[in-house]
């Protein structure tokens, strides 16, 4: 059994898919910055959960704090007094979230140790010795005062709940160390775990916590690391950083800690997550993904100075974390999914405060494969699709598929899952245009589309009275309503005309898909009619048995005109060379016998049309149009009387070994465009614009005949099934049986200029309906390939005229006549120029 190849749609697809996979797998910056974009826009979306009362406040240190307290640095006792005022409310838990690595720098305290120095050196007279307890006590005093380090510690011990920061000084090659290094380790938790090697993270060497006699009277301490990961501060949090054999919590998550009474037997990682008592904290990369949505409970913030001096003092700190921090102008500041930056100690709340509320949002490990498996999905369902529907149908398919994904990627979010949907949405646009430069290249047409060609096609040739060719293409169609219904119709013409074996093909067509209308009864009758000739047949059988004479008597005289010879056979009928004997005028005769020509029922109307657009033509004067003289009728034949021609018709020069020089074309066709211009201004389609209907006079003028005849015959049925017009010059709109309007004639005369110039037919076909599905659906090859030496401007007149759709192509006969002229203008310049060089050699 022979391979079947496989289609290049799916191919195409397939191939994208793999780059796309790749791509996600490795995240390039374009796709990285991508995938960012979208997660911040989600963050702005409203918060899809009830969200739980706040548990943090907030105390910044902010400017209308240093306008009432003075510049910041402050002395260290404002901070001690802040300890002493939330501890007496209540507060659970105290984080002073500001840096204080080393003790105060108090030039008057160190005076005035200095001095204590000199005045215990100092020798006192005995008169004087019982002043040296008094002064030592007060100095004592004074300098317990000026001591705001002491201060801060013992209000910190007193508190039992205060919560300080660690700084990573140096990163994470760093060699600096902690004084005492116990004050780290006795917060550290996850000791001997293998989790820096999990994540990818290296050990952290360098960290600045307070002073050794804070961190001393500190309940705990957290590193203030915002991420590990580059780039993603704001977006991640760091909740532990390895260091020293373990795992150092971040600030916000050591205030948690201490918040919850959490011991480190409650604690456990696995993989990508984090259990804490009931907390169950989903990690990515090893970090938490900030929630930062607008939640129904705010961070409630207050000034320093205002609780400080007693102005608004927070009624509700009583058991809920309070963070005190830094929110001064230079303070440094770091940009949030939602467009704003804010200082570290208002991140660190909204992280505590999602925390608590349990806002996490997740990206699951199986994620990954989702994602991949949406691209191969997604690309074959789109390849399957693609060849069935037409280009409309693609597109607002691909376009709804982007919106669904997009929107599936912001519902999850929504519900705290995080997808990486930039990727796939972008692969969706993609594929519209691969799968359609594919489609392009390799000839494949989607079906939807191609079904809707062959349904025109069916229409159009059964409206030019091709039945058998009609019935083969509705064969082709799906077997829905509307296909039963054309091939139904086009059964009972086949009946009207006698093709009963082609009525009885059509009719079972239709059986296949159930029953419809009278169609058993139909099938029935014409299985059981007898073998003798139908009507119509019998009749014209009757007609061959006549006795004829052996030749007829030629023709002498048509209505007044004297018959001198016959000239030719047009496509309907004899035309002669005749003598008008009133006016003593050689003219032209085209004569029709309509009766022989077309079905009984339609004679009438097609000689009175064939009388009224022959009296419109009649009307045209113009140097390029024949003349017609009279029409009339003798007997049953039906006759035109025009001007005599002394010349042949362009058929004669369209054959390769006869063409005519391109500057005698280009006059031919700027003569005929001059032509038809004069008759569509006039209101008259030519329809049938061919070489036969192109006349070449002797004296060297152009002429073009047969005005008004295509439109007096077309889509009338005739008895030998001849299509009325030729097919090879007819535009799409007109194959398709569609509205038609003077740019019909503008086509013709595109093909016309294309086969004079290179001696052969634009489109072709080994059958009719190949040649029309040609016309209409298959662009024409370049003339430049064809023929040397055209100029590149015949070759756009071409292209433009013979533009598959109306709207595209020339908007009047005359810009191709103008145009063909100038062209003409520039090769007798160019040709005068060389003479011109020529003989100056």
């Amino acid at each position: 059994m022979p391979k079947r190849k496989m289609r290049p749609n799916y191919a195409v697809a397939i191939a994208l898919a793999l780059l796309f996979s790749l791509a996600a797998l490795w995240q390039p910056l374009p796709l990285a910055s991508l995938e960012w974009f979208l997660f911040d826009g989600s963050m702005n979306l409203p918060y899809g959960r009830k969200d739980v009362p706040g548990q943090v406040i907030l105390i910044e240190i902010d400017e209308k704090s240093t306008g009432k307290l003075g510049s910041w640095p402050w002395p260290r006792r404002f901070l001690a007094e802040m300890v002493t005022i939330l501890a007496g409310d209540g507060a659970k838990v105290i984080g002073l979230d500001i840096p204080l690595p080393e003790k105060e720098s108090n030039q008057g305290l160190q005076a005035l140790r200095g001095f204590k120095e000199k005045f215990h050196a100092y020798s006192f007279s005995r008169k004087d010795e019982g002043l040296r307890p008094w002064v030592l006590e007060n100095l004592e005093e004074i300098e317990e005062n000026l001591d705001s380090d002491r201060i801060l510690v013992e209000k910190t011990k007193q508190a039992g709940n205060v919560v300080f920061p660690a700084f990573i000084t140096n990163g994470r090659h760093g060699t600096g160390a902690v004084e005492d290094d116990r004050l780290l380790l006795r917060s550290v938790v996850l000791k001997g775990e293998s989790l820096p090697k999990v994540w990818g993270h290296e050990a952290i060497n360098s960290i600045s916590a307070p002073f050794t006699e804070l961190s001393q009277s500190a309940l705990a301490l957290g590193h203030t690391a915002l991420s590990l990961n580059k780039g993603m501060e704001g977006r991640s949090h760091a909740l532990f950083v390895p260091y020293k054999g373990g795992l150092l919590p971040s600030f916000p998550l050591q205030t948690v800690i201490s918040f919850l009474g959490a011991n480190s037997k409650q604690f456990s990682v696995e993989g990508s997550r984090l259990d804490i008592l009931d907390f169950s904290v989903p990690l990515w990369q090893g970090e938490m993904l900030v929630d930062h949505r607008r939640a129904a409970s705010p961070v409630p913030r207050y000034s320093f100075s205002d609780v400080l001096l007693g102005k608004k003092v927070p009624s509700s700190a009583r058991g809920k974390i309070v963070l005190v921090g830094l929110n001064l102008e230079e303070t440094p500041k770091i940009l949030t999914p939602l467009g704003s930056a804010v200082p570290p100690v208002e991140l660190h709340a909204n992280i505590i405060q999602a925390f608590l509320a349990k806002r996490f949002i997740t990206r699951p490990s199986s994620m990954v494969w989702l994602e991949l498996g949406a691209f191969w999905v997604i690309g074959l369902f789109a390849a399957y699709c693609f060849a069935r529907y037409g280009r409309w149908s693609r597109l607002i398919g691909i376009l709804g598929l982007f919106a669904l994904v997009l929107g599936a990627g912001f519902f999850l979010f929504s519900q705290g899952v995080w997808a990486k949907t930039g990727s796939i949405a972008l692969f969706v646009l993609a594929l519209y245009p691969t799968l359609c430069l594919s489609m392009f290249f390799s000839g494949e047409r989607a079906s939807g589309e191609s079904m809707e060609v062959t349904r025109q096609l069916g229409i159009g040739l059964q409206e030019h009275g091709l039945l058998d060719q009609a019935l083969e293409q509705f064969r082709k169609l799906p077997l829905d309503q509307e296909a039963r219904n054309l091939l139904y119709n086009l059964g009972l013409e086949c009946e009207s005309r006698g093709m009963n074996d082609k009525a009885l093909i059509a009719y079972k067509a239709i059986q296949k898909g159930g029953k419809f209308q009278d169609l058993d009864e139909r099938i029935l009758r014409l299985e059981t009619v007898d073998d003798a000739p139908p009507a119509v047949a019998q009749a014209e059988a009757e007609e061959e048995l006549q006795v004829k004479p052996d030749e007829e008597e030629p023709i002498k005289k048509i209505g007044r005109y004297e018959v001198i010879q016959e000239l030719g056979r047009g496509s309907m009928g004899l035309v002669y060379k005749a003598l008008d004997p009133k006016l003593n005028r050689l003219l032209a005769i085209k004569t029709v016998r309509f009766s022989d020509e077309f079905d009984p029922d339609v004679v009438q109307e097609v000689r009175s049309r064939f009388f009224r657009e022959a009296e419109i033509a009649g009307r045209l004067s113009h140097p390029s149009i024949v003349t017609v003289y009279d029409v009339g009728e003798d007997q049953d034949l039906t006759y035109m009387a025009m001007e005599f021609l002394d010349g042949d018709d362009l058929e004669r020069f369209i054959r390769k070994e006869n063409l005519l020089p391109l500057r005698k074309v280009l006059e031919v066709v700027a003569r005929i465009a001059d032509a038809l211009d004069f008759a569509h201004k006039a209101g008259v389609i030519h329809r049938d614009i061919k070489p036969a209907n192109i006349m070449l006079l002797k004296e060297g003028g152009v002429k073009v005949t047969d005005f008004g005849i295509a439109k007096a015959v077309s889509s009338s049925r005739t008895r030998t099934g001849v299509i009325l017009g030729t097919p090879n010059y007819m535009s799409p709109e007109q194959i398709m049986g569609q509205k038609i309007d003077y740019r019909t004639d503008i086509f013709s005369l595109g093909v016309l200029f294309f086969q004079s110039m290179t001696g052969q037919l634009p489109f072709h076909g080994d059958n009719l309906s190949t040649l029309l599905y040609e016309i209409t659906q298959v662009k024409h090859p370049s003339v430049r390939e064809l023929a040397e030496n055209i100029p590149k401007a015949c070759e756009q007149i071409v292209d433009k005229a013979l533009a598959k759709h109306p709207d595209q192509r020339f908007s009047t006969a005359g810009e191709i006549g103008r145009l063909a002229r100038l062209i003409i203008s520039k090769m007798d310049q160019v040709k005068s120029q060389r003479s011109a060089r020529g003989r100056a050699s």
